[in-house]
């Protein structure tokens, strides 16, 4: 019998300050947000696992592990919605969530191999997930509407929303393999699953006489419950006894019943079916001593989480209002991989090339809509504000990505070094919709980087590297182009009284991106430290973590009917003091391959 146990726990506190823009594809409509969350967490996860063998034939594993998380946030934000160089809308307030919750989940598996045939085996699984998640949420802001410069609407939102959900998950799953010949065997598998989700929101106003959260909200409150049963069976052929040479194929049938039931504010309920084949591919083979190649292909289902199925408005920013879609589909979604390799460890080259491809029917995307010409009442009696949108997800066709990368390395002897290309493209497809019309944003993605290693000598090695990656977001009416590129040096020096020197400096370079995140800036991490003591089994450092004070933190997202620019708060400079010793010794190592392990902060 063999037992593992691990106990985790961790108590985290961030500040965040966040700016964030989203320029819209379709429109001129342009939203602005600052942000500042102060957030701190607690989690605990307990982890086991009991693997007891009955005999040489016959063994259980119990894989059990439990999680407990609790979470405190409090957010100041400031927003304004811009159409052209109007504005359209502005927001400020803030608000604060409490979120307590657990996750339970035990995996339970025989498997028995036949004493008559090794090779013929069965092996029957039971799993079981519980979570339960308690979130309350005060929410306070000031929300204005403007028209030709003027104000027309000047409201306050100051409401309490405890919104608590519970869940879970019962799955089996019984597999047959029977050998046929001594290459080749088939296996039969059957996996029924059952899971139920449910989710509790209510929603109160402030009552400014009595100072408390009285008064009840229908419109934003919600009683919804959610069940998914499927019953997947199938058989795969695999051929093949080694790892260089294999082969498998297999086709599943997989029954689904997807059933939303919405129980307050009205009695309504959804009940779907789906009857889906789910093939599968893999093909490996080794070409010769040196290039290999891999094909793998599959076919699944993902079904839209209660979150996504919930249709209750969330009106915690009443400028960007949101709510679920009980009538969603499960969507269906081809993957494609292939892999090339090769290698010659004699001459030091390598080259790696792969591709990605990936296609969704009923692709769970968003549907926007926004009030361009004066309010409007949606549902359950809420108001959409001129100006201000609501969005809820849809099922649409039309996604596709594509991803490739590839890679070559050679070894350049009057340089004592080592030459790293690589080079990529990436094509994603991604529908939505925007006022009742469809679009598509075709987002190209191209990229390319050397990297020149060198080890001069057992005390001096030095890495030089560049990259760049350039973006082309397109939609039917206008584009978005923007640039990163990446130049860094690292330098490391070693004496022979085992004093050390480590550098690492990177610019990073961005353009493209919304006004005054257009950034070139210098990261430089640096270390000094000696080993000392009996074999250097003694290691005294002292470590800078950006020495010029300039780290940021910069990204771009692509969705389907918006391109977001974001700019968050990071750790910048800091000194780390750290001393190593080293219990045993097991050979001497050589002293450029301690500097490749022993880098510092960020090497």
């Amino acid at each position: 019998m063999d037992l593992q146990a691990s106990y985790f726990f961790n108590n985290s506190r961030n500040i965040n300050d966040n700016y964030t823009t989203r320029e819209y594809l379709t429109t001129n409509r342009v939203e602005n947000s600052i942000n500042r969350p102060v957030s701190e967490n607690y989690n605990h996860r307990l982890n086991m696992r009991l693997e007891y063998r009955i005999d040489s034939f016959n063994s259980i594993i119990i894989n059990p592990s439990l999680n407990f998380q609790t979470n405190k946030s409090t957010t100041d934000f400031l927003a304004n919605t811009l159409d052209g160089v109007d504005t359209v809308n502005a927001q400020i307030g803030n608000s604060t969530v409490d979120r307590d919750g657990y996750n339970l989940r035990n995996n339970l598996l025989f498997r028995h191999s036949f004493r008559n045939n090794r090779r013929r085996t069965i092996s029957i699984g039971f799993n079981q997930t519980f979570n339960k998640n308690n979130a309350e949420s005060h929410v306070y802001s000031d929300n204005r509407t403007f028209e030709n410069g003027q104000v027309t609407i000047d409201s306050v939102q100051h409401q309490y929303i405890n919104n608590p959900t519970n869940g879970y998950t019962l799955s089996g799953n019984v597999s047959y393999t029977e050998p046929l010949g001594q290459k080749a065997q088939l296996q039969i598998s059957y996996q029924p699953s059952y899971s139920k989700n449910s989710a509790d929101q209510q929603t109160f106003n402030f009552d400014d006489v009595g100072k408390e959260y009285t008064e009840f909200v229908p419109q934003n409150s919600n009683k919804f419950d959610n069940t998914t049963m499927t019953q997947n069976a199938g058989v795969t052929y695999r051929l093949g006894n080694s790892r260089d040479n294999q082969f498998s194929a297999g086709i599943n049938y997989q029954y689904s019943n997807l059933k939303s039931d919405r129980i307050y504010p009205s009695a309504y309920q959804v009940d779907q079916t789906f009857s889906t084949v789910l093939p599968n591919l893999m093909w490996r083979k080794k070409i010769s001593a040196h290039s290999s190649i891999n094909l793998f292909y599959r076919a699944g289902t993902n079904f839209p989480s209660v979150s996504q199925l919930q249709d209750v408005v969330n009106s915690n920013n009443i400028l960007s209002l949101s709510m679920g879609n009980p009538n969603l589909k499960q969507s269906y979604n081809h993957f494609l991989s292939g892999r090339y390799t090769f290698t010659n460890t004699k001459l030091g080259q390598s080259f790696f090339a792969n591709i990605f491809l990936q296609a969704q029917q009923n692709y769970i995307s968003n549907a926007t809509y926004v009030a361009m010409l004066a309010d409007s009442t949606i549902e359950q009696g809420n108001i959409l504000y001129k100006g201000s949108q609501l969005t809820k997800p849809v099922n649409l066709n039309g996604y596709k990505s594509f991803r490739s990368f590839f890679t070559f390395s050679q070894p350049v002897k009057f340089l004592k070094s080592s030459v790293n290309l690589n080079t990529g493209f990436a094509y994603t497809t991604l529908p939505a919709l925007y006022n009742d019309v469809k679009s598509m944003t075709n987002n190209y993605t191209y990229n390319a980087g050397i990297v020149i290693a060198s080890n001069i000598s057992e005390y001096v090695d030095f890495n030089l590297s560049y990259s760049a990656n350039f973006s082309n977001a397109k939609s039917p009416t206008q584009s978005s182009k923007y640039i990163d590129q990446y130049a860094g040096v690292q330098f490391n020096l070693l004496s022979k009284t085992g004093w050390y020197l480590q550098n690492d400096l990177n610019n990073q370079t961005k353009s493209g991106y919304a006004n005054g995140l257009n950034q070139s800036f210098w990261l430089w991490n640096a270390a000094i430290g000696k080993k000392f003591l009996k074999n250097k089994s003694g290691d005294l450092k002292l470590s800078v973590f950006d020495l010029l004070k300039q780290n940021q933190s910069i990204s771009r997202n692509v969705y389907p009917t918006y391109i977001e620019d974001s700019q968050s708060r990071v750790l910048q400079q800091y000194f780390l003091l750290t001393f190593t010793y080293s219990l045993r010794n097991f050979g001497k190592a050589n002293p450029s391959n301690f500097q490749r392990r022993d880098r510092g902060p960020n090497f």
